[in-house]
């Protein structure tokens, strides 16, 4: 592993990233419910209620759950430098992230101005407390130039979704504006701004920005062009900023810019060094086979598109990106993370008496490699599930099965992962000083 221009001095207590993560697979074990309960209306359109609650599962409850919990790791290791009292933001933005989700999600199902209010209190507070915290550390002056811009952007866009996500929530209750077309065509505007936000920008710039550290990193591969990272961080919030004004022509440059990076990624997977089998480069290697994929897709004319194919376009763009590529990138870098951090905050802890290392096992004992690749096989097949349920509806029942044997099985093996690491750390507790800052 390349760790060079890396600090790991300033990590949080592990047990904070660890939360996050062992959430995640719960709100998309409630989405695989949520999709067996709905059965084919489900999938007739992406405005039904039930599909907004679906996605939001996916977003809110998966991916910026894990992401959330992941930055506060990166910054300290990427930045040098960690959020000012981690413990006490970390802890009040997971409640008010898990209790703020599930109560969105009930009010697209069942909604009600309780569960609206709610809503919008929880996860305006979360968000605010966070991208506060987090815009603390990147105003600073940092290294790792191309990552830190990246994952600045990435933190502008989170904060433009939430606004617009707020906007969006509070128009079912102004109810004094009226419902006429003018409203609902902004509604509309906003609500696909409003995606593409959340997918190309927080979502994907921060993907990109992590994969500019940890691919060179984990996998001892040559760094990015130096072209590509510093150009396409930039050109893609560039493109964000347009989709207000041209939606249309912003899509067709991200698709674009992100069949580029994809390009990119495969190339510097194909250079590096370290060529033994690894799960995690399977994911890596998968979503980027994905954006390209979805980028023919995109760009086929729709003459050359059967009917059927034609009437579910956007569902099946919009499912490539969410399920094969950042769904894939997410659960191949928690098979990286997870043993990392575990081996690193116990290593650390070592250091006042390195005798103490003998009992740290090896980063390969926290996470079986067996179960990673079996968990990348039943991705496989959910995801490919996935699409046949777009096309034929009917098939619901074996993508839910499908969905919710997956991130049960990922969160055994999480579960299994953090459960090491406590017991060895509660031996640790017997030989070493308890840190009084864990």
């Amino acid at each position: 592993m390349n760790s060079s221009g890396l600090s790991f001095n300033a990590l949080p207590p592990i047990d904070l990233p660890f939360r996050f993560f062992i959430s995640a697979p719960l709100f998309v074990l409630l989405s695989a419910s949520l999709i067996f309960y709905s059965g084919e209306s489900l999938w007739l359109s992406r405005w039904q209620p039930s599909m907004l609650a679906l996605t939001h599962g996916f977003t809110l409850g998966f991916i910026t759950m894990v992401m959330m919990g992941a930055l506060l790791q990166l910054l300290p290791v990427i930045g040098g430098i960690g959020i000012a009292k981690p413990r006490l933001i970390a802890s009040s933005c997971h409640a008010l992230l898990v209790v703020g989700t599930l109560s969105l999600i009930a009010n697209f199902l069942w909604p009600s101005t309780m569960l609206f209010f709610l809503s919008v209190f929880l996860l305006s507070v979360c968000f605010l407390l966070y991208i506060g915290a987090v815009a603390w550390v990147l105003v600073k002056k940092l290294g790792q130039g191309s990552a830190i811009t990246g994952l600045r952007l990435s933190i502008f866009s989170l904060f433009l979704v939430v606004i617009i996500g707020l906007v969006l929530l509070s128009r079912t209750q102004l109810w004094f504006l009226g419902d006429d077309f003018s409203l609902l065509v902004v509604s509309k505007q906003l609500t696909n701004i409003h995606a593409i936000l959340g997918l190309f920008g927080w979502a994907g710039l921060l993907i990109i920005a992590v994969s500019f550290q940890v691919i060179p990193m984990f996998h001892v591969a040559p760094s990015f062009p130096s072209n590509i990272t510093c150009s396409i961080p930039v050109a893609i919030f560039t493109c964000l900023v347009v989709s207000y004004f041209q939606e249309r022509i912003a899509l067709n440059l991200l698709v674009f810019l992100h069949a580029i990076f994809a390009l990119s990624l495969l190339w510097v997977i194909k250079k590096r060094k370290r060529k033994i089998p690894d799960t995690s480069i399977q994911y890596w290697q998968l979503s980027a086979l994905s954006l390209l994929v979805l980028t023919v897709l995109y760009y086929i004319p729709n003459d050359y598109l059967s009917k059927a194919i034609l009437q579910r376009k956007t569902l099946l763009l919009i499912s490539l990106f969410i399920y094969f590529y950042l769904f894939s990138v997410i659960q191949g870098m928690l098979l990286k993370i997870l043993p990392f951090l575990s081996y690193t905050h116990l290593q650390q802890r070592c250091l006042t008496d390195f005798s103490a290392m003998k009992y740290i096992p090896h980063m390969h004992e926290f996470l079986n490699k067996k179960h990673g690749q079996w968990l990348f096989y039943l991705h496989v097949f959910s995801g490919g599930s996935m699409l046949i349920t777009i096309m034929k509806p009917s098939t619901f029942w074996l993508f839910s099965l499908l969905l919710f044997i997956e991130f049960l099985w990922l969160l055994f093996i999480m579960i299994n992962t953090v459960s090491l690491y406590f017991t060895v750390d509660k031996r640790l507790n017997v030989l070493l000083p308890i840190n009084p800052n864990r």
